[in-house]
């Protein structure tokens, strides 16, 4: 039998108190928690609560020790004996049992965790060292007798707990002081039914319907603008919009692109937008519906560090950075430009569209008038140029 090795949880250590109560061995209690016998037997031993028994004191009668107490089950709620029973009786609680190991948890992960004579040592050898321009890890690496990581160095340098000062470390004077994240909570109630998870079941009922990925392009991280990308799965058909950072600009850019295509437009060819869980996309609902409230399109989010879910627009971005590379500010580009580079892309023919091109599929589907009103022109295949002198 495979065993869970996590910790206990206050609902495992309920079924402990029950199980004990119930009289279950240790081996059933062991399968029902998947928890090794050692496991179960050590938690109810550690947090086996003692309570004085009066009886013999009453009665005039010696009192004893049970042998009882010294293995499983530990406890008397199950003793054939306890109504006459003279030795103190123990008992286990789930509950103090819980707050005990929070207690030890929390305590143990909090101050110095070496003797008084380590301390001592450790700080005399970091003093002398740092004062003759040696590393912190050249120090512990040359002294075995030092016992705590490297990381735990740095921190009680960092918390002021040994005599010597940060600030002769050479490189700490070097470091800038990181910046703190913003204090703005993000509401992650947004994704509740627009998981990754949800998306699949929102095909499986809505088969047919396509799926558009959307991202962004950054050129400098001083730039005002980015580039709202666009790639309908089926079609391979890329859309991209200049845009300004932040929620805002996203808002702003769906509704452009709603203005040129229409309402109805829109729904058809971007029934669900697929996209990742960034900073700027963080209002659903707001790309969902239009500003008079009409529903326009679903969205659904990756799950986090999940790149590979939206992989097609991950695909067309590096065919975009043949354009527009990074570390080139993007602050000086126009959407006339950058219609440019769509049309350039949408005429690529790639392998994964078995050589046709996103122009010549859309224009099957939903014909020209769609590709006229997105600003989509075909390029002849050997004027085609994928490079930033395209946009100059």
């Amino acid at each position: 039998m495979s065993y869970d090795y996590k910790h206990l949880t206050l609902d495992q250590r309920m079924d402990i108190q029950v199980g004990l109560k119930e009289g279950l061995t240790l081996q059933a209690l062991s399968e029902k928690l998947s928890k090794s016998p050692r496991t179960i037997s050590q938690e109810i031993k550690i947090h086996l609560e003692r309570k004085e028994n009066q009886r013999a004191k009453f009665n005039r009668s010696e009192k004893k020790d049970c042998i009882q107490h010294l293995r499983y089950p530990y406890v008397c709620d199950r003793c054939p004996f306890k109504a006459y029973c003279t030795s103190d009786f123990f008992s286990y609680d789930a509950k103090r049992a819980e707050q005990s190991y929070r207690r030890t948890l929390r305590e143990t992960r909090q101050g110095i965790h070496i003797t008084k004579d380590e301390f001592e040592r450790l700080d005399d050898l970091l003093k002398q060292g740092i004062y003759k321009g040696q590393s912190p890890i050249h120090i512990k690496e040359s002294h075995p007798e030092i016992t705590v990581s490297e990381r735990t160095i740095y921190r009680y340098l960092d918390q002021g707990i040994l005599s010597t000062e940060v600030y002769k470390l050479r490189n700490k004077v070097r470091m800038r002081k990181r910046k703190s994240k913003s204090s703005e909570p993000l509401d992650k109630g947004i994704y509740a039914g627009r998981t990754f998870m949800d998306y699949l079941g929102f095909m499986h009922k809505n088969p047919g319907m396509f799926t558009t990925e959307m991202d962004t392009v950054i050129g400098l991280k001083s730039d005002k603008k980015v580039i709202l990308t666009f790639i309908v799965i089926e079609l391979h058909l890329f859309y991209a919009c200049v845009v300004y950072k932040g929620v805002g600009g996203v808002i702003r850019g769906i509704h452009a692109i709603e203005d040129l295509i229409g309402l109805d437009g829109f729904k058809k060819l971007f029934p669900v937008l697929l996209t990742d869980r960034g900073f700027e996309f963080r209002t659903p609902e707001d790309i969902e519906k239009n500003i008079l409230g009409e529903q326009r399109t679903h969205v659904f989010y990756c799950d986090p560090l999940a790149s590979y879910q939206k992989g097609a627009i991950e695909s067309i971005h590096r065919i975009l950075r043949y354009v527009f590379p990074k570390g080139k500010t993007l602050d000086n580009l126009t959407q006339t430009k950058l219609n440019k580079a769509i049309s350039h892309i949408n005429s690529y023919r790639l392998r994964s569209n078995q050589f046709k091109t996103a122009y010549e599929l859309t224009k099957e589907v939903f014909g020209k008038d769609l590709l006229n009103q997105l600003k989509i022109e075909v390029i002849d295949p050997d004027s085609i140029h994928l490079t930033p002198d395209l946009v100059k």
